[in-house]
């Protein structure tokens, strides 16, 4: 037994003592930077002269190291594009070592050391750089905000101290931040004493922990920046990604200036062409003179009558014009309304009347016009009994009954019954009409083909600029021209949608159009019309189209006018709120369809770093490593 035991102490021991050797042996192999020191000096021109000598104590062989420092830097949607020159690289005997620079990412990576030959113990390495357009500009003093040492290195930095001078400038204030990458720790002293300043890091520094510093300098200096055209210059050349991002915007611009404007005749006559038929582009924020238009525009249907006005057919224009086949006595509109204790429920008939299927009245309409009546009337929508509306009025017999006398032995659609399938049949009405309006002449080509067209230039615009913005974001990481092509797509976009182009007489029914509007949303109406009735038979499709509806059926509620003939089932006191179900649900009911479907990187805050400063922030940074 005790042989046993003495053999387990004995394993016991020796793996111990392993364990602790190979984390001996792990410990040993890495490399540490013993102290690093910078001495910077801000020269007359502005620029800054770097002196870093960093100790490193290597307990293996190792080749050298390597320093990254950023040399782009972009914050608050603004980039700039250092210039850094490395002088040269030494032991602190000044004896050169062997190295090579390369451009890494946004950042300069500085290789030293021999690929042929290995170095170990302490080795002093001495780099020294220039870099321009690091000093700041702000109202009472200039400044260097400036990250000594970067948090990228692959080993720790155990000293860090920095002294700052110009023999140019005095200092007037200093700050400085060491701890965790991004954070306020001021695990750090600092002091100044006229040009000089001093500051040292009172904790380790190195993966992912920064040692930043700020020296202020008295505006009152000798420091010579470069004028204000230089640094301009300067600045769009960082930036110039921010010109190709507004660049569609203004060739869009031009081309609705050129292609997309309205045309009008010179003269000002807009009732009927002019005997002197000359044009002019419409000139932009051109004001005229609301014209006076009291009644239905002449050969304008109320669909032709929105599509002019906002240059799309929307669906209230398919409402308008079916309101308006009921006003020409191709079908009557009636309300049914089912109550109950609960409420009521509303439904709606499209009923055929005698010359709904009278071809040779049919003729007489637009070829969109006949169309939409077919449509509304379609063989698998069409009821020639009452079984639907039994279905509705179940339980109901007073309603029922009322209805099987209206409904006997005449065709009807419930609009209910329209919903998922008239939807199919709205791109050829839409079609139809916008190619009426080019027949007609009152649009330079199609509205909707000519909208299609630009918007898919638009999106060709913004897709090739948008590729060049995204390879000036990925060099130097400033995403400011992305958002500002986004945002100047806005406005681009609303051109390309603007581009279809009244004619000449389109622009003039489209003033007849904008005073006819004028003049129902302002009820003058009431006092000038004095057939009231016929008037609203009449104008009731248009205002649907131009929007002005709930205003006429307040103003006839007012007047206690009785509704259109052609619309049945309501009242003068229920007409407003009956209309406004009728739109409501013809609207969801046309429209419904079936349901079913390692870089180096630098972290300047583009900001001052007296004011909300952090570790690892201003210029500089970066970090190294070993090779």
């Amino acid at each position: 037994m005790r042989k046993i035991i003495l053999s387990l102490l004995i394993l016991f021991i020796c793996f111990f003592v392993g364990f602790n050797s190979v984390n001996a042996q792990d410990f040993a192999d890495e490399y540490v930077i013993q102290n690093f020191e910078s001495e910077v000096t801000i020269e007359k021109n502005t620029e800054v002269f770097v002196k870093e000598t960093v100790t490193v104590n290597f307990p293996d062989p190792r080749h050298g190291i390597f320093r990254i420092i950023p040399v782009i830097y972009s914050a608050r949607g603004r980039t700039i594009r250092t210039q850094l020159n490395v002088i040269s690289v030494t032991n602190d005997d000044g004896v050169s070592y062997p190295y090579e620079t390369s451009r890494l990412g946004k950042s300069i990576q500085v290789k030293i050391g021999d690929p042929d030959a290995t170095v170990q113990g302490i080795n002093i390495y001495v780099v020294t750089y220039k870099i321009k357009k690091i000093l700041q500009r702000f109202e009472g003093y200039d400044e260097f905000y400036w990250n000594v040492t970067g948090s990228e290195w692959d080993t720790d930095i155990l000293n860090a101290q920095v002294k700052v001078s110009s023999p140019y400038a005095a200092i007037i204030k200093v700050d400085c931040f060491a701890g965790s990458f991004g954070g306020s720790d001021k695990f750090c002293k600092n002091s100044f004493s006229g040009d000089s300043a001093y500051f040292n890091s009172t904790t380790e520094l190195g993966s992912d922990r920064d040692f930043t510093i700020v020296v202020g300098f008295d505006k009152q200096s000798n420091l010579v920046f470069p004028s204000v055209l230089e640094a301009g210059v300067e600045n769009f050349l960082d930036n110039w990604a921010y010109l190709p991002s507004v660049i569609p915007l203004v060739l869009m611009f031009m081309l609705w200036y050129k292609k997309g404007r309205d045309r009008r005749y010179i003269s000002d006559t807009i009732y009927y062409t002019p005997e002197d038929k000359g044009e002019r582009n419409v000139r932009i924020f051109e004001k005229n003179n609301i014209p006076f238009v009291y009644h239905p525009i002449e050969d304008l249907s109320p669909s032709e009558v929105g599509t002019i006005i906002d240059e799309k057919v929307d669906i209230q224009d398919v409402i308008a014009e079916i309101t308006e086949l009921a006003r020409l006595g191709f079908l009557e509109i009636r309300k049914f309304e089912k109550k109950n204790l609960l409420g009521s429920k509303i439904d709606f008939a499209f009923i055929k009347t005698k010359i709904t299927d009278d071809e040779e009245q049919k003729d007489k309409l637009k070829d969109y016009q006949k169309y939409l009546l077919n449509e509304v009337f379609r063989s698998t929508a069409v009821h020639r009994s009452v079984k639907k509306a039994e279905d509705f009025f179940k339980g109901s017999d007073i309603y029922l009954n009322e209805a099987r006398k209206l409904l006997a032995k005449r065709e009807y659609v419930l609009l209910s019954g329209l919903k998922n399938h008239f939807y199919e049949g709205l791109p050829v009405f839409k079609q139809k009409l916008y190619e009426r309006l080019k027949t007609e002449g009152l649009f330079a080509d199609n509205p909707e083909g000519t909208r299609l067209k630009w918007i898919s230039i638009f999106i060709l615009l913004d897709v090739i600029f948008g590729f060049l913005l995204f390879s000036f974001y990925g060099s130097t990481g400033n995403f400011g021209p992305i958002i500002a092509l986004a945002i100047f797509s806005i406005p681009t976009l609303l051109f390309a949608l603007s581009m279809p182009r009244r004619t000449a007489k389109g622009y003039s029914f489209f003033r007849q159009i904008t005073g006819l509007k004028w003049y129902l949303s302002k009820g003058k109406w009431r006092h000038e019309q004095a057939e009231k009735k016929l008037f609203i038979e009449e104008i009731l499709p248009l205002a649907i189209s131009l929007g002005v509806i709930n205003q006429l059926a307040r103003d006839m509620k007012d007047l206690a006018i009785a509704p259109p003939s052609y619309f049945a089932g309501s009242s003068a006191a229920l007409f407003a709120s009956d209309f406004s179900t009728f739109r409501e649900t013809s609207s969801k009911s046309f429209l419904s369809t079936p349901g079913g479907k390692w870089s180096g990187s630098s972290s300047w805050s583009g900001g001052s770093g007296f004011s909300g400063g952090s570790s690892g922030g201003g210029f500089g940074g970066g970090g190294g490593g070993s090779w």
